[in-house]
């Protein structure tokens, strides 16, 4: 509960499930909601929820005691609504997230226990994301197994590589990294926080990261014969945009902040890229830079943090973002993301490097120089008009036909 204005004394509750009277609420991650509009409280208390801890939270700053001792609060849950989506009807929570919290359903391991699919945005619209330790989102493709991170908002279908045989989110496995790599051949220059790069340029695409090439390596001999059921139309946001805007931020050895470390700092995802250059995309793409040989990429800090990775500050050992063991991306090995942190001096130190975001062992975000060893987990996307089987467990995956 919150609010300290006064005491509301005694509080009970009348619980309503799709309507009808319960002498429970629902329990949480069953896809219900609290009907706010008509849920009602006495006394002057506005009825509310906290989703992460599942728990009634009255706002009582208008609080009238008047002759009732007690506080009555009637509650409506409903279920969530459904979407239809190229992986059939899917049940979306309508509610934001609170990022600042890790997600999955331990409670010893993260500090919100939800798990299921929500909504935002991207370039193309609405896009549905997977969050926390869902377990309805295997896809078994090109002979091996995969996760969808989100349906993107052109209805395409995000998914990332979870290795060659099928892995639970309680069973964290260096098999779910496709191999360990540099990001990139340097660390000492702006220009290495690019998945692709031009020397003295800030969104240059001259030259292929370590990362790419081995990621379209990847393409070449595990998916060109699956390439039919490929988007190459969606893009790969490698997100190169600045916060200081002063002459000559994002070349050289000139200190740096990327926005990418912006919104992990404030834990605020966002999925549109500002900058075109930094969208990547193949030549027959109708957006983006259309650079890429092949449509595959990395996935980015935000879908990091949409899947329950929390953000805050993490540097050093004032780390505040908070364990997330048991999402589906959690691996017993970090991996490499598409998003640069910047080029600075990191705490306590006074040697220059770049940076990009990782996720490490046991879902904690941070940031590795690029010339470090880290995982690799491709990402495609899916066409939206091919016929798809399954339900997306890991006894019935969903897989094209």
């Amino acid at each position: 509960m919150e609010g300290t204005i006064q005491s509301p004394g005694d509080i009970y509750f009348a619980y309503y499930i799709d309507g009808v009277i319960a002498n429970d609420l629902p329990d949480q991650n069953t896809e219900y909601t609290l009907d706010e509009k008509n849920s009602t409280c006495n006394n002057g208390v506005v009825p509310g929820w906290d989703y992460s801890t599942w728990k009634f939270m009255g706002d009582y700053s208008n609080y009238q005691k008047g002759t009732n001792k007690r506080t009555k609060c009637t509650l409506y849950f409903v279920k969530n609504e459904t979407v239809t989506t190229a992986l059939g009807e899917l049940s979306v929570y309508p509610y934001t997230p609170d990022f600042t919290d890790s997600a999955c359903n331990n409670s010893s391991n993260c500090s919100s226990y939800e798990k299921g699919i929500y909504q935002t945005t991207d370039e193309d619209g609405i896009t549905y994301y997977y969050r926390g330790s869902v377990e309805n989102n295997y896809f078994y493709f090109a002979n091996y197994w995969w996760r969808v991170i989100r349906i993107n908002g052109d209805g395409t279908i995000r998914l990332i590589y979870d290795g060659t045989i099928a892995h639970t989110n309680e069973e964290q496995s260096e098999d779910e990294v496709y191999i360990s790599s540099a990001f990139s051949s340097g660390e000492g220059n702006n220009m290495y926080v690019g998945y692709m790069y031009t020397s003295g340029e800030a969104h240059g695409l001259g030259t292929s990261s370590v990362i790419k090439t081995v990621n379209d390596t990847f393409y070449q001999e595990h998916l060109a014969n699956y390439s039919s059921y490929i988007d190459t139309n969606a893009g790969f946001c490698g997100d190169r945009s600045t916060l200081n805007l002063q002459s000559g931020v994002g070349t050289e050895k000139v200190i740096t902040y990327n926005k990418g470390y912006y919104r992990v700092l404030n834990s605020s995802p966002n999925l549109v890229c500002e900058d075109e250059r930094d969208l990547y995309t193949v030549s027959t793409s109708n957006q983006g830079n259309k650079a890429l040989t092949y449509p595959v990429g990395l996935i980015t800090i935000d879908e990091v943090m949409l899947a329950g990775h929390s953000g805050g500050i993490f540097e050093s050992g004032h780390s505040t973002v908070k364990s997330a063991s048991y999402t589906y991306l959690t691996t017993m090995a970090g991996f490499w993301t598409m998003t640069p942190a910047g080029a600075y001096n990191p705490w306590g130190s006074t040697a220059f490097f770049a940076y990009v975001f990782v996720v490490h062992e046991g879902g904690w975000i941070g940031h590795g120089t690029p010339k470090g060893s880290f995982g690799l987990k491709p990402v495609i996307n899916i066409r939206s008009d091919v016929e798809i089987t399954g339900n997306g467990t890991i006894d019935s995956p969903y897989q094209v036909v």
